[in-house]
């Protein structure tokens, strides 16, 4: 399994706009095939910080949700909420 988790922070007065966009991307995501879970996340203790957590079967799986429309389309529109760019970070399932 691959896992990647995708953080960035998210003024308060952008919060809104970003989930609006945010949840069709999720659903459509978790409707992938070799999508094992896709979720939004808040950070406890600094609300502006935010975290896509996915975990896909394979790296196929991946590549393929990552040439999907609702990727495409989707996630330009948010980084332009986000105070940077989402930062990526991949981890590989050892155990």
């Amino acid at each position: 399994m691959i896992h990647i988790i995708a953080e960035g922070t998210l003024p308060q007065k952008n919060k809104n706009a970003f989930l609006e966009l945010a949840k069709p991307l999720v659903e459509a995501s978790q409707k992938e095939s070799g999508n094992i879970f896709y979720h939004l996340h808040q950070c406890n203790d600094d609300t502006e910080k935010i975290a896509f957590i996915e975990c896909w079967a394979d790296q196929t799986a991946i590549d393929s949700h990552n040439i999907s429309t609702h990727f495409t389309t989707i996630c330009p529109q948010l980084n332009k909420l986000l105070s940077e760019n989402l930062k990526i970070t991949v981890y590989q399932t050892l155990i």
